[in-house]
């Protein structure tokens, strides 16, 4: 590719993304987990292109969102309503509601009062929302601590027990639907042991849901698998698949 060639022919600045690259490295996730039914999900945060976006949707990608913008977004770019995931905190009643108008897989839910706004939502709609329970599994992610999320001061997610009251609560309403479970410990990760610990522990929960008859479909890992920048060592696909699917 002659960057400077591009350059020329099309002024800069200039955004050039290789398709082919981009391609290989979603294969190489799907692949890593052949073993198991699997959904990968692309973070529409990471880049929004709508070229970018329709050109995964097209070779069968999820689209994890975190404002009802990026859902729009997802869809406009051709994603099925069944691979995407509305994650994130902050979310508003009308981001909500328009969610569950759009049927879209699962709704990541933060803390136990989001859950409760969701459920009187839901209610209004007379709709049942899929939900899934983001759980801060307190694993240190050993990254930066401005992009670690996993420990127990964190502001994103909720204990383990606290999780497990959300579910029974869930389980319990005619307007949620308890399906999956999801845990995310931070960004730029080089580091797999902090990634399996914490797939552990919130496998444990996910053992305690399924003897009260919680029936669980999706593991949400939530990715975060770092770049190298200097001298970082990458994460081995492979490694990292079997690492969670050992979990399990």
């Amino acid at each position: 590719m002659d960057f400077k060639e591009l350059a020329s022919k099309y002024k800069t600045p200039l955004y050039v993304y290789d398709f082919n690259y981009i391609k290989e490295r979603y294969e190489a996730l799907k692949n890593a987990f052949y073993a198991r039914k699997s959904l990968v999900c692309y973070a529409v945060k990471a880049n929004s292109n709508l070229s970018v976006l329709k050109f995964l949707a097209d070779l069968g990608a999820g689209f994890d969102c975190v404002s009802i913008g990026e859902v729009k977004r997802a869809l406009l770019a051709g994603a099925k309503r069944y691979q995407i995931i509305f994650s994130g905190v902050g979310k508003s009643d009308e981001e909500l509601k328009e969610a569950l108008e759009n049927e879209i897989l699962l709704i990541n839910v933060e803390s136990f009062a989001e859950l409760l706004r969701l459920e009187e939502i839901a209610k209004g709609l007379n709709l049942k929302a899929r939900i899934s329970i983001r759980v801060n599994p307190g694993v240190d992610a050993k990254t930066h601590p401005y992009i670690s999320t996993g420990l127990n001061e964190n502001k994103f997610g909720v204990d383990a027990q606290t999780a497990k009251k959300m579910y029974i609560h869930a389980k319990a309403s005619e307007f949620l639907e308890p399906t999956g479970i999801h845990f995310h410990i931070g960004s730029q990760l080089t580091s797999l042991s902090p990634i399996i610990d914490a797939a552990k522990i919130v496998s444990e929960l996910l053992r305690e849901l399924r003897a009260l008859e919680i029936d669980i479909k999706f593991f949400d890992v939530g990715g975060g698998l770092g770049i190298i920048y200097n001298d970082e060592k990458e994460i081995n696909l492979y490694d990292y698949a079997q690492g969670i699917l050992g979990a399990l």
